[in-house]
């Protein structure tokens, strides 16, 4: 459904979309909201607004903190919004009622949450409000805690408020959908799988990074991981992943891309093993893309996805994969074929298959091939853009309609 290419206007400055009346003289009026300082949910949120801002007038609500505020998407209104990472009663209550000023006094319509602790806030926001909410997990927050405990029973309690009071809620992948409806979160005519893309032009070129600006010399087998660095991510297991490998070839350097909560856990790790030298902890980085270009295998430790922009965009670069098969990467690489994967927390495994890729440049080439072809060209950022202005107008038009009962979201990768 290629929804925003039927989207018109008349002389008198009415808006229509596939022929119906949505707002007279003026765009739709979407409200982001995200609490999250950087990595995939604010490069979604950007990639949207960047596509779709003929169609929409986009705001963001966010905290001064994030990287949508210091760098705001072109052409989106910006609203700082002090948002506790943690819970917090007074806190998030106070957040609520400063969002919901933002979304009354602009005049917003839809109302688009990222992440479990912004949807929180936004549910609570749009109480009694006029608009439409869709709710984006990124990955439920109840999947980082054991089953049976009562921190995953209270998040699972949380999720379930957030997605009920949706109009919308939108899986990134087939695996976060079914852990939506087999959990009871939200019913499956409310349920849609949108998946994310990712800009193929964007990573065919040469880096402009070079390996001596990393500090990795320039005949180095490089083995890479770009994440958060949380209990989500399992950095830790990548420094095992590793130690393992280079005690095997001594030619290897390692990488690591992000920041996080265990920054000062990883450094600890790699002080403590035989990679001195040879592994580079670079933080944050605005050109994450340009140094993925320089890996010779990508690695993901994840133990919980909805599904990593990493993924795709390593899948893009034509890098070879070796992941854990955590739900929102085990349903996207196909084993021996776009790439390899190991159980979730088996860093031994993990280190095998990283050995066998460096140490074979027909399988290297095999899998790079194959992620390329099965993972990132067939998703593309323009169909994800396609697919998300048709929610949008759904929504916006009253004719939007999840997918059916029936489905094991299988289908739904159509708005």
């Amino acid at each position: 459904m290629e929804g925003h290419l039927h989207h018109s206007e008349d002389s008198s400055g009415n808006y229509f979309w596939e022929g119906r009346l949505l707002k007279s003289g003026k765009l739709p009026r979407v409200l982001h909201v995200a609490e999250c300082a950087n990595g995939g949910v604010t490069l979604f949120v950007r990639r949207l607004i960047e596509g779709l801002r003929d169609e929409f007038a986009f705001g963001v609500a966010c905290p001064t903190s994030s990287d949508l505020y210091e760098n705001p998407p072109p052409g989106a209104a910006v609203h700082p919004v002090r948002m506790p990472h943690q819970v917090s009663v007074v806190g998030d209550l106070a957040a609520a009622l400063m969002l919901r000023r933002v979304v009354v006094s602009n005049g917003y319509n839809i109302v688009h949450l990222s992440a479990s602790k912004a949807g929180l806030i936004g549910v609570i926001s749009t109480i009694g409000l006029n608009v439409n909410v869709i709710f984006t997990p990124h990955a439920l927050r109840s999947q980082a805690y054991p089953k049976l405990s009562p921190m995953r029973a209270s998040a699972v309690l949380a999720e379930r408020f957030i997605c009920r009071r949706a109009d919308a809620v939108v899986a990134v992948s087939p695996d976060e959908a079914l852990q939506i409806i087999d959990g009871n979160l939200a019913p499956p005519r409310l349920v849609h799988v949108l998946e994310n893309g990712v800009d193929l032009n964007d990573l065919s070129g040469p880096s402009s990074v070079t390996r001596a600006e990393i500090g990795v010399p320039a005949g180095a087998r490089l083995v890479g991981s770009i994440a958060r660095l949380s209990a989500q991510k399992a950095p830790l297991d990548f420094v095992r992943v590793a130690a393992a490998v280079g005690d095997q070839f001594q030619d290897a350097h390692f990488v690591m891309v992000g920041s996080g909560p265990l920054e000062d856990d990883v450094r600890r790790a790699v002080e403590g093993t035989n990679l001195e030298g040879r592994f580079s902890l670079l933080g944050w980085r605005s050109d994450a893309l340009e140094i993925l270009k320089l890996f010779d295998v990508f690695v993901s430790t994840s133990r919980y996805e909805g599904f990593p922009f990493t993924l795709l965009e390593a899948a893009a670069a034509r890098k070879p994969l070796v992941c854990t098969t955590a739900a929102g990467i085990r349903c996207f690489v196909q084993h021996g074929e776009s790439g390899l994967l190991a159980k979730i927390g088996d860093w031994k495994s993990m280190a095998e298959e990283v050995c066998a890729i460096l140490a074979d440049s027909a399988k290297r080439n095999r899998l790079a091939n194959g992620a390329l072809e099965m993972i990132a060209k067939p998703r593309g950022q323009d169909v994800m853009v396609e697919r998300w202005a048709a929610l949008y107008h759904g929504l916006e038009g009253g004719a939007l309609g999840g997918s059916s009962a029936q489905d094991r979201p299988a289908n739904v990768g159509q708005a």
